[in-house]
């Protein structure tokens, strides 16, 4: 009986099994032969989450913002309060507790707060501009926004910013300036429709709006703070700032031409409004791309152009270089470009939408970024930062400089307000829930600017011999991009070069015989005789000293600069 048992235990056992594995067997051969049936790749049962989750310190139910308002501010900490609308009131908190500390007014704006620190600038849907202490509550001033014939009808608000003692409110009909000290008006214009908040470059205001004609189209004018009169409204469709240099305005040229693929940038006069030139960058035609297909989104950072490509990544110009003497820089991904430059980094959504993850602009290395796992709905860098909300209504806070999730947590929403941080506390704002997190040390950092440079950078033990001689390379040389760079000031006056160096500028020029010449950093050109020349890499100053590639300082100088890798030496020959 007893081996009767074993026996018929594991035939039945092996059936058992045979009618499982068969089970599964013709349960997936359905679903890969159904064709209503299917699955994303990446959708795992057991995918588990290792970031830790954070709980908040405190949450609180406010006002559900409206898509017009998603863009400003629905929450501000100033006084060591976190003020925030909830059903057209002004309410505060006390940042550590939760605990309520006042409530001020009714029928305010949801979006659009602004603070000093100390004092709140809000306003009603009625148009009444507010300055509210934000320690106690109070009411220090306020303004009336009136339509300037009958002065009785309250003006819709739809922006405001405050800068050097006067506040900006921008009511559609036209732009209001209030000084913040007496709650007066400074001065009215009417002759330009405003529908976003004025702001301040280089001592002008300038207004962004948009037009109707034929077509509608955007514009932007500039405005004298002072006494609101205008001084120039720019033609075509240039609603949209780029970059701001000294008294150069760039914009990118929106007019539509689908026949064009050329991205157009043009450049203008802040004092006088006048086009000084137009730069344009074709699509390159490479890789199998026939160089027509147009480009996409455009953004600068300092000197950089960066233009995402259709042929799957970002190209980056140097604002100043002649694009048909100087090639630009191709940072190649196949996920979507989303952020950035920052930390030395281009961000990209991973090309199923589940993921982040970042590429050095210096050497074009992959960057993980931990945690994100769904479509993203919200990103901000802030400090030494990532913050991200997903559609999924989970919040990540992730360490930019080495992609760590720090933390996670769980919301129920799909849409967010932009992050902020505020000394050591984060504010999320998920649909009409607040969140304030504690965060950790380590993201309030801000970047230093030489942490930010040296992303790619590394050090690169050498030795340097001129005509033989042996010499200590004083600082070290750097490596990056496969390239070896040499410290400029030390190799040119080691071979007999003067060099001068504008701080200003940046710029250093150098005499070396009958050749004179002058880089800068981070132009990826040198300029000799008045002509601009390529280089490999554009100049870069690490921990204080200006670093440029072997190759090109031989070239510049008109002498043998060579690369022994066996000896690991930087050969130079100045004669012949």
């Amino acid at each position: 009986m007893k081996n009767h048992f074993k026996r018929t235990a594991l035939y039945a056992v092996a059936i058992s099994a045979a009618v499982m594995l068969n089970g599964i067997g013709e349960v997936k051969a359905q679903a890969g032969s159904d064709l209503n049936t299917s699955y994303t790749d990446g959708a795992w049962f057991g995918t588990e989450n290792t970031v830790p989750q954070a709980k908040p310190k405190w949450s609180v139910d406010i006002s559900l913002p409206t898509n017009v308002s998603q863009e400003r501010a629905t929450a501000v900490i100033a006084s060591g309060n976190v003020v925030f609308v909830k059903e057209g009131a002004l309410k505060a908190k006390n940042v550590k507790t939760g605990k309520d500390v006042w409530t001020f007014g009714k029928d305010l704006n949801i979006g659009g707060l602004l603070t000093d620190g100390r004092v709140i600038y809000a306003y009603g849907d009625n148009g009444k501009l507010y300055w509210v202490d934000g320690a106690t509550g109070k009411n220090g001033r306020s303004y009336q926004v009136f339509d300037s014939k009958t002065k009785k009808v309250g003006q819709e608000i739809f922006g405001i910013s405050v800068v050097n003692g006067s506040l900006y409110a921008a009511y559609g009909e036209g732009v209001v300036s209030v000084s913040t000290l007496t709650g007066k008006e400074n001065w009215r214009n009417e002759t330009i429709p405003a529908f976003r908040a004025p702001y301040i470059v280089n001592g002008t205001l300038l207004i962004d709006t948009i037009e109707s004609g034929a077509i509608m189209y955007g514009t932007s004018y500039a405005v004298d703070p002072n006494t609101g009169k205008t001084k120039w409204s720019l033609p075509g469709s240039h609603s949209a700032l780029i970059h701001a240099d000294g008294d150069k305005l760039y914009y990118e040229d929106q007019w539509p031409n689908i026949d064009d693929p050329q991205k157009r940038i043009d450049v203008f006069s802040l004092r006088t409004g006048e086009k000084l030139q137009t730069l344009e960058y074709m699509p390159i035609q490479e890789d199998g791309y026939s160089g027509t297909q147009s480009f996409g989104s455009v953004r600068a950072d300092g000197q950089d152009l960066y233009i995402t490509s259709p042929k799957k990544g970002v190209y980056r110009y140097n604002l100043n270089a002649d694009p048909k003497v100087v090639k630009p820089a191709f940072i190649q991904d196949n996920g979507t470009f989303i952020a950035g430059p920052y930390n030395g980094k281009l961000f990209f959504v991973d090309p199923d939408n589940r993921g982040l993850h970042a590429r050095k602009t210096v050497d074009q290395s992959s960057v993980s970024i931990e945690g994100v796992n769904n479509p993203i709905s919200q990103l901000n860098l802030i400090n030494s930062g990532i913050y991200v909300g997903q559609t999924d209504g989970t919040v990540y806070a992730i360490n930019v400089t080495t992609g760590k999730a720090l933390f996670r947590y769980q919301t129920t929403a799909r849409a967010y307000g932009a992050f902020q941080t505020v000394g050591d506390t984060l504010l999320v704002q998920a649909e009409n829930k607040l969140y304030v997190f504690a965060l950790p040390a380590e993201l309030t950092k801000p970047l230093k600017a030489s942490a930010e440079q040296a992303s790619g950078y590394s050090k690169a033990q050498a030795k340097l011999t001129i005509d033989g001689v042996e010499k200590t390379f004083e600082p070290s040389m750097m490596t990056a991009a496969n390239r070896m760079l040499v410290p400029f000031r030390f190799l040119t006056e080691a071979v007999g070069a003067k060099l001068t160096f504008n701080n200003a500028t940046k710029q250093a020029t150098v005499t070396y015989g009958d050749r004179v010449f002058t880089i800068a950093d981070g132009s990826p050109y040198a300029v000799v005789g008045g002509e601009q020349t390529a280089l490999s890499l554009a100049p870069v100053t690490l921990n204080g000293s200006l670093y440029v590639p072997v190759k090109d300082i031989g070239t510049l100088l008109g002498i043998s600069v060579s690369w022994n890798a066996s000896t690991r030496t930087v050969e130079v020959k100045t004669k012949a």
